[in-house]
């Protein structure tokens, strides 16, 4: 089956005040970065594009790819989706939006590749870390097409309507964070500049790449399946830590947000009010919030933050590239899921084969000499 790629360039681009498709992303415009990045992968890329202000526009003499305008314009990316599917030849077609530009070609082609070797699927999507269906990163088949024709002809515009219909197949595999990085705001685009930097830091100047703010402070990762128990052993875990003389800093992620703030306090309406920064501060204690509305900061610029301390526990970041150790309970959750390049050693509460160390769950004492070590050699 003949596969292609779509570079999704419909959106309004309204919170990035200006068409993401030609900010400056490396040397050359975001566009033009994707297509050179998936070109080894895809030899048919097309853009879809909603109905053109500038008519005279030519995607083509552009980036040398052919546009696919929106057949229905104004209903959103199930329209993008309907257009491509009825003009697009190839048979099976990966969508991808423009501004993740971190996302895997490889990954893209392994997806259009599962559906070539299982024709009973119609549909193979990616899961966030999040757990959730993720539906402009993943292959379709032309099979869809009536579906969401009907859909459309119905008024239904969720791409919902097409899931229910067909179930799509999930491909489980391990994936970085960072492929579903998106940039839909001003912030993020800095974000994801400052991530390109880091992969090609020749390429800007280090006060940009933020390389003078790596953190020498040791550092590990506790990371499991939501409700294994991660809060429960490390708060076991940090008062035999601090036996040791160690003083412990710890970073949560928290992939349901947070409220730390409390409505009608003083620091809540300042932050309503259009404040980026609030530190409170007291006494015994000071607290910084920082806004940045939709977007995960990245963890190495939030360690950098982290002063006078001896050792940096983090809970969750399982797919960040750092060292880590997982947990796993019996009943619940027995299959690693962390990157196994810096996998350090697992926590169980039942007999698990690996070449790792293994520690027990239920005795969190038992991994401090093994930390103690980690933190005399194994600096962040």
């Amino acid at each position: 089956m003949t596969k292609a790629l779509v570079i999704l360039c419909g959106g309004k681009s309204s919170r990035m005040g200006t068409d993401k498709a030609f900010l400056p992303f490396g040397t050359d415009s975001l566009l033009n970065y994707q297509i050179k990045r998936f070109r080894s992968c895809f030899e048919h890329i097309y853009i879809s594009v909603q109905d053109k202000q500038d008519k005279s526009f030519d995607y083509s003499a552009y980036c040398g790819c052919r546009e696919i305008p929106d057949l229905y314009p104004g209903i959103g990316p199930i329209g993008g989706l309907y257009s491509c599917l009825m003009q697009i030849p190839e048979d099976i077609i990966y969508f991808n939006a423009v501004d993740t530009p971190f996302s895997s070609p490889e990954l893209a082609l392994d997806l259009c590749e599962e559906l070539s070797e299982h024709p009973e699927y119609a549909i193979c999507l990616l899961r966030n870390p999040a757990g959730e269906i993720q539906p402009l990163q993943g292959a379709y088949t032309k099979s869809v097409l009536p579906a969401v024709n009907e859909l459309i002809q119905s008024k239904r515009y969720a791409l919902r309507g097409i899931f229910d219909r067909f179930g799509p197949h999930i491909y489980e595999t391990f994936h970085k964070e960072e492929q579903f990085f998106n940039m839909n705001n001003p912030y993020s685009y800095y974000l994801g500049l400052q991530m390109l930097a880091q992969k090609s830091p020749g390429s800007f100047p280090v006060q940009f790449t933020g390389t003078e703010k790596k953190c020498k402070i040791p550092a590990l990762s506790f990371t499991a399946k939501s409700g294994t128990g991660k809060t429960t052993y490390l708060e076991k875990l940090i008062p035999l830590l601090k036996k040791q003389g160690l003083k412990i800093a710890v970073l949560k992620h928290d992939a349901h947000g947070f409220q730390m703030d409390k409505p009608g306090k003083d620091s809540y309406r300042l932050t309503q009010a259009g404040a980026d920064h609030m530190i409170l501060t007291s006494r015994d204690q000071t607290a910084a919030i920082f806004t940045h509305p939709a977007e995960n900061p990245d963890l190495k610029f939030l360690m950098s933050k982290i002063k006078q301390v001896d050792f940096i526990l983090t809970e969750g970041y399982k797919l960040e590239n750092m060292p880590k150790i997982e947990l796993l309970r019996k009943g619940y959750n027995e299959t690693l899921t962390s990157n196994p390049e810096n996998l350090l050693g697992v926590v169980c509460d039942f007999p698990f084969e690996t070449d790792l160390p293994v520690f027990p769950l239920n005795e969190p004492g038992k991994i401090v000499p093994f930390l103690m070590q980690y933190i005399k050699e194994k600096p962040f």
